[in-house]
């Protein structure tokens, strides 16, 4: 951290311990900690807490890479570090969306977890020295990460909206300083991995053909000893002199555990002695036998691990080239690595980014005149589990606020969570608030809370407070509006009259140099500074609630706060008679205004606790609505959903009814010519009749209509007809059938789906019967759609042919023809195309003549005529759809 106070310290001449104080009595140092359980790599942990223990010895400290939680008061800087939080939040955002989808490069917080500091090694390959595969491994994990990053930076970038997000583009400035070292990666990742054949880091087979060539000649002739030393051990004679039937390894040699009295024996086991049990009863002995083949072992394994240490000083070659990549990639790493942790911290309390400026006004940037942190809670007591009354903390620049109340009603938590947030915003973080807050970064921050009684330093109470009083003023002086002060119980520890004017001049002289000040008092003379000074002085209470006796810790603006002592000691367990004497000994006028301050600040506990209420029922309404919307759009999406299904159920039938008349028409016209006629009509009427029993068996009985059926009925008597839903007026009757007119169109349906209604009040000319059509068979008006009936008749104008509008059939076959036409129509159905085009040509006019025949007989097509010239003449033919 640089210390920016520090540096203020000096030329305002407050002492260092009151510097560190401050980060202490605010609680900085814990705040650290809980930070760096964040951090993934063990640099930045380090980094941090040499940077926190520097702040607090007033020390200077400069990394050699970047800080990890440096403070500073310039607001460039400090919107730079947020603008990184929201681009890397939009990086994870999109890894999250990549993992889903199984396509993620890798994740970025084992990325970085993986990562361990490789100043040393860089710099002794620098030098020449070779690494061992531990190191190398890694070098390799650095540019893993590195790797890491720019892919998915590059991948958020590529994501809609996310490319001129200015987090994005700010931390692209951090990730552009990456060097991949492309081809380094590659090699070390061909040639060195985790996990060995003891564990550890080691060089791959495959790292290069020598090293493959070795490593494969040594399995060989190791497994040919092994043989070798298997026969051996069950050798007549051998056996034996054996402690027991087994080899093992001495030195790399593979040796036989002879037993030392057999081994002196004349004519025994010959060989060389490598080792001896810790009881001296059993000698490791090389038979002669395998003199040779461990000698041929250990001169391949010899020449393995030469092509291996070839390999280690190529690979640590390259790494001291890039060493000064490699050590710029590091600092770089811990950056990001910081910004993660902040981004990580910050969800834990639930943090949003504050809008900063400037304390005092510059060449460059106007002051913010407001410290505005609404629904601000403290960030450790978050973190700690505890529930926190979240308050609003509003102030002008220069003013003083002076929050008054119980005692454990929540002041110095108020008072302690403004500075707090204070030093946060100067670190870049994230703030514990309910919405963005804005605050001006101050340069200088001088507290005076809780006791620093000191008997070594010959300081009582009062005397350690007024030295802190005094830093606050000698930093008001030169930095004025750039000071917050945080004064707990300002001028305590002497006489309360003495200390209350005190007190009162202490926070007109801070006010008057523009310092901004937040104080916790129980003098009632400084209640009345904001009757006095309006505006430059500012109340605010602690809640406290009568009924239950307990405080609320809710900050109240505006209004003054009994100090409710005789309250406070009730609930403690005061005996009753002392509060009586108490009571007795105080002013009536001052226990009377107390009383006063106690119920206004009760009734605006319950004002505010009315309000959340209100608005806790708007926000479930508004849920509610929401949910309702959502049903609702759901509902219509589902039977969007049914009908389209329904009308695809009927479309493809319709389509097999096609295909079946035609396949019908084509059997007829061949028994026609074979003069089968009237067999072929029988079939097809017994296909007709099984496909309607099918239908009948499929189709759900409907319910039974409410009502009779008409009685008798006329034409013109006014009908429900039941299986429509829809009323109509009869045509006429005919049977058990009748024929009604609903709206535009006529159909004939039984007399029992018929409901009588009222008959018109109107009179109306007798209709001429028609003759009874089919069940259901819609007639369908002469009216013609204006859409349509322009391009039909006399003045009818030519239709613009295109793709989507015809269908050309030219050369082909009439049947394939024919069914190609009817897939084409029954599409333009689907699509509501009232006119269509069918492209059949001109030739020897046999395709025309069967195309306008077959359109003649759809019951659909309500008119057709040959093409205008624009349009193709006669060698195209123009159809009117009207399902």
């Amino acid at each position: 951290m640089n210390g920016q106070d520090n540096s203020r310290t000096t030329k305002t001449g407050q002492s260092s311990a009151n510097s560190r104080s401050v980060l202490v009595h605010l609680g900085w140092p814990l705040l650290c900690e809980r930070l760096a359980e964040h951090l993934r790599t063990p640099m930045a942990r380090s980094l941090l807490q040499a940077e926190v223990a520097a702040e607090l010895a007033q020390k200077k400290y400069e990394p050699d890479a970047a800080p990890v939680l440096r403070r500073t008061s310039e607001p460039a800087q400090v919107r730079t570090l947020l603008a990184e939080q929201d681009g890397l939040q939009a990086l994870l955002a999109v890894q999250a969306s990549l993992a889903r989808e199984s396509g993620a490069p890798g994740n970025l917080a084992d990325a970085l977890g993986a990562l361990t500091d490789i100043s040393d090694a860089v710099v002794r390959a620098s030098r020449g020295a070779m690494l061992l595969p531990a190191e190398l491994l890694a070098v390799l994990r650095q540019l893993q990460a590195v790797k890491l990053c720019v892919d998915l930076h590059a991948a958020v970038t590529a994501e809609r909206g996310y490319a001129s997000d200015p987090g994005v583009l700010t931390l692209a400035t951090r990730v552009g300083e990456l060097q991949p070292q492309r081809d380094l990666a590659t090699a070390l990742g061909r040639s060195i991995a985790p996990d060995g054949p003891e564990g550890e880091p080691w060089v791959v087979d495959g790292a290069s053909p020598g090293l493959q060539k070795a490593r494969q000649r040594v399995r060989e002739l190791k497994a040919s000893l092994m043989k070798a030393a298997g026969r051996l051990v069950k050798q007549t004679g051998v056996a034996e002199v054996l402690q027991d039937s087994y080899y093992t390894e001495r030195e790399g040699r593979i040796v036989l555990p002879v037993r030392a009295d057999a081994f002196t024996r004349r004519g025994s086991l010959t060989g060389i002695i490598h080792d001896s049990s810790a009881t001296g009863q059993t000698l490791f002995v090389e038979p002669s036998e395998l003199i040779e083949e461990n000698n041929s072992l250990r001169a391949a394994q010899m020449q393995a691990a030469a092509e291996e240490r070839r390999v280690l000083e190529q690979l640590s070659r390259s790494v001291g080239q890039a060493a000064a990549a490699l050590r710029s990639n590091q600092a770089q790493l811990i950056a990001i690595d910081a910004i993660h942790a902040r981004l990580r911290f910050a969800d834990a309390y639930h943090g949003l980014a504050p809008e900063v400026g400037a304390a005092r006004a510059s060449e460059d940037e106007e002051a913010m005149g407001r410290f505005e942190l609404i629904g601000a809670r403290h960030p450790m007591m978050v973190l700690s589990g505890v529930e926190v009354v979240p308050n609003d903390i509003v102030l002008e620049v220069g003013s003083a606020l002076v929050i008054s109340g119980p005692n454990a009603g929540g002041k110095t938590v108020a008072l302690k969570t403004l500075g707090l947030c204070a030093l946060m915003a100067q670190a870049g973080l994230r703030l514990p608030t309910r919405r963005p807050a804005r605050l001006p970064l101050v340069r200088a921050i001088v507290t005076d809370v809780g006791d620093d009684q000191s008997i070594a330093a010959n300081l009582s109470t009062f005397s350690a407070h007024m030295q802190h009083v005094c830093a606050a003023l000698a930093a008001a002086q030169v930095e004025h509006g750039g000071t917050l002060v945080l004064l707990d119980e300002i001028a305590v520890g002497t006489d309360p009259e003495q200390g209350a004017a005190l007190a009162e001049a202490i926070l007109l002289a801070l006010t008057e140099h523009g310092a901004t000040v937040v104080t916790t008092t129980h003098y009632e003379r400084l209640k009345l500074l904001a009757q006095r000074f309006p505006g430059r002085f500012v109340n605010a209470s602690v809640g406290f609630d009568l009924e239950k006796l307990v405080p609320t810790f809710r900050l109240l603006i505006g209004v003054p706060g009994p100090s409710s002592a005789l309250t406070v000691a009730r609930r403690l367990g005061l005996p009753e008679p002392v509060l009586q004497v108490a009571q007795g000994l105080m002013d009536e006028g001052r226990l009377r205004v107390d009383q006063l301050l106690q119920e206004v600040v009760a009734e605006r506990d319950r004002l505010i606790s009315t309000r959340q209420a209100v608005d806790r029922e708007r926000a479930e309404l508004r849920r509610r609505h929401q949910e309702v919307a959502k049903r609702e759009a759901a509902a219509l999406e589902q039977a969007k959903s049914r009908k389209q299904k329904a009308y695809d159920a009927a479309s493809a039938e319709l389509r097999a009814l096609h295909a079946e008349v035609a396949e019908l028409r084509k059997s007829v016209r061949k028994a026609e010519k074979e003069g089968k006629i009237d067999a072929a009509l029988g079939a097809a009427k017994e296909g007709l009749q099984a496909g309607r029993e099918q239908l009948a068996e499929r189709r759900e009985p409907a319910p039974k209509a409410p009502g009779e059926p008409p009685a008798q009925l006329s034409p013109g008597d006014r009908v429900k007809v039941v299986s429509l839903g829809k009323e109509g007026e009869v045509l006429a009757v005919k049977g058990e059938r009748a024929v009604v007119q609903v709206e535009a169109l006529k159909t004939t349906v039984p007399l029992s789906e018929l409901r009588s209604l009222r008959a018109p009040t109107r009179t109306r000319a007798k209709v001429k019967p028609d003759v009874a059509a089919p069940i259901h068979r819609w007639e369908v008006p002469e009216a013609m759609p204006s859409t349509a009936s322009k391009h039909f008749g006399e003045s009818a104008t030519a239709i613009e042919v295109g793709i989507d509008n015809s269908v050309d059939v030219r050369g082909a076959r009439a049947d394939d023809a024919l069914r190609a036409i009817d897939r084409f129509l029954d599409e333009a159905m689907q699509k509501d195309r009232e006119v269509v085009v069918v492209i059949h040509g001109h030739g020897t006019g046999a395709l025309r003549k069967a195309v306008r025949e077959y359109l003649a007989e759809q019951p659909f097509i309500h008119r057709t005529r040959p093409g205008m010239q624009a349009e193709g003449g006669e060698g195209v033919t123009v159809v009117w759809v009207q399902p």
